[in-house]
């Protein structure tokens, strides 16, 4: 995962900052949450997650989440957590979030969590 994060911040497609708060989100998932990130779809979740921050911090806007897929999370039992976990792990960057954003990110959440097994 280290290694991904690192790429991309050399590759200048993600910003320093963005980089250490990352690794941060990675640390924060598996330790406080336990929520495992350390596989293919973890890695995607995170690459995500680093690339969705730094559209909204150069302005750029992307498609909303389909509604349908979104009211499924919405309407999950674990919807208010997956809030909780999202809010934690934005409170390390600097960045505005545009909204579209962050239906995918709590899409994203719900599937490490589903992925996890616990419900």
């Amino acid at each position: 995962m280290e290694n991904r994060l690192n790429l991309l911040c050399q590759g200048n497609v993600i910003d320093q900052d963005i980089h250490v708060g990352m690794l941060q989100v990675v640390a924060q998932l598996e330790n406080d949450w336990k929520i495992p990130v350390r596989n293919a779809l973890g890695e995607i979740v995170i690459t995500h997650m680093a690339n969705a921050l730094m559209r909204s911090r150069r302005g750029e806007q992307i498609s909303s989440m389909d509604i349908e897929l979104l009211m499924e999370v919405r309407q999950s039992s674990v919807f208010s957590h997956l809030q909780e976990i999202n809010a934690s792990l934005l409170a390390h960057f600097d960045v505005q979030l545009h909204p579209c954003e962050e239906g995918y990110l709590l899409v994203n959440l719900f599937s490490l969590w589903a992925a996890k097994g616990q419900w």
